[in-house]
């Protein structure tokens, strides 16, 4: 039986749901999902494996125009997917015109083969869901597909299209690794989502966190985590410690559950938070938090 591999870029504009997309893929909570638009910062890696073809996926960052330094390092890595990909996944909101509008001048742009992922169906009426499907099929597309990723609906009829489509090859990765991502990258994420989650407006796009240190214990000790969470400004550590540290105390319970679950076994979790005036801003701040930075600005 021939094997199929190859990478599949997942490329849209913020919040349209890419990152549910791919949990739904592999079946795991890998990639951090909140309601909020850009809640993914940087590429990652989800790898989906059975006995016919693997599947590995590369979830980007939603395309925008940027407004900063870190917002230009966003670009630069779902671009970069597009040249790494050997097949390019395209997820547009059905409900929200602005998205389709995108959807509908994106697929010139491409060169090579391309799936256009209609997600958040469920936002549109039964009936209308042919028709939104033959506004596309027409325009450069080698597939086009719905999804609700939130319920499952349309997924696996996706993933088959999608590795039906990739190159002749041997598998990648290891059929039994879901991403190439070090544990560390999966700890500092679910902070980070549980940051986005509990607070409020401008702060939780100012918060970059950081593993200090990560150490297993014998004797039935808890995993050892201490993480340090990067604010931009003094009034922003205020607002992430709250009143009597009762804001951190909440973060970091959330943060530990999440990662218990993660992990399948206890968790000690130390979080402290330091001010680094504008990293969202500077090249160095930026490289210093593992973040690409912008070719321009090298």
């Amino acid at each position: 039986m021939t094997f199929r591999a190859g990478f599949v870029a997942i490329v849209g504009l913020p919040n349209v749901g890419k990152s549910t997309l791919l949990n739904a893929f592999l079946g795991e909570r890998l990639a951090a999902v909140t309601p909020r638009a850009q809640t993914t910062q940087r590429r990652l890696l989800g790898i989906y494996s059975d006995e016919a073809a693997q599947a590995v996926f590369i979830d980007t960052p939603g395309l925008l125009e940027p407004r900063y330094t870190l917002h230009r390092s966003m670009k630069e890595e779902a671009l970069s997917a597009l040249e790494d990909a050997d097949l390019v996944l395209a997820v547009a909101d059905a409900g929200f015109a602005p998205s389709l509008e995108w959807a509908g001048g994106f697929a010139d742009s491409i060169r090579g083969p391309k799936i256009l992922c209609l997600n958040k169906i469920d936002r549109v009426e039964t009936y209308r869901r042919e028709d939104l499907r033959a506004r596309f099929a027409s325009g450069g597309w080698d597939g086009v597909y719905w999804t609700c990723a939130t319920g499952g609906e349309g997924v696996p009829r996706l993933l088959e299209a999608l590795s039906a489509r990739l190159p002749e090859s041997p598998p990648l990765y290891p059929v039994d690794e879901l991403s190439d991502a070090p544990v560390r990258h999966f700890v500092a994420e679910m902070i980070r989502e549980t940051c986005l989650e509990e607070l409020a407006d401008e702060v939780p796009y100012a918060v970059a966190v950081r593993i200090e240190e990560f150490r297993d214990r014998e004797g039935g000790k808890p995993t050892y985590i201490e993480a340090l969470i990067h604010v931009e400004k003094e009034s922003q550590k205020g607002i992430v410690v709250g009143a009597g540290g009762r804001t951190i105390r909440k973060l970091g319970t959330r943060s530990r559950r999440k990662i218990e679950r993660f992990l399948g076994r206890r968790v000690y979790l130390g979080l402290r938070v330091k001010v680094l005036p504008n990293w969202r801003k500077k090249t160095h701040h930026l490289r210093v938090l593992g973040f690409r930075v912008p070719a321009q600005e090298q």
